[in-house]
């Protein structure tokens, strides 16, 4: 049976170079999964501070999961902890 991808939103502040770094991160652990698994979106709050508020994000870079309102802070550089939160999200 197929599943609907799991939807991801990372939330960064233009190029900064905490930003990129969490874009790169991002990018290399999802590419280690089935490309069905996840729906990644960026979101740079300088373009879109309504949407960084509505989804109660605060601090950038911040990995958002709408399902489960889950967030992992940081530019991601801890691979393990990035792979337990992408391994742990309830499906879409």
């Amino acid at each position: 049976m197929h599943r609907a991808p799991t939807a991801l939103v990372l939330f960064v502040v233009g190029n900064s170079p905490r930003s990129m770094l969490a874009i790169e991160n991002l990018t290399a652990a999802v590419a280690e999964r089935p490309a069905t698994d996840f729906s990644v979106a960026i979101v740079d709050v300088f373009d879109a501070p309504e949407r960084a508020l509505a989804d109660g994000v605060l601090v950038t870079p911040t990995l958002y999961a709408p399902a489960g309102a889950r967030r992992l802070v940081g530019d991601l550089s801890d691979a393990k902890l990035l792979r337990y939160f992408l391994e742990t999200l309830p499906a879409a």
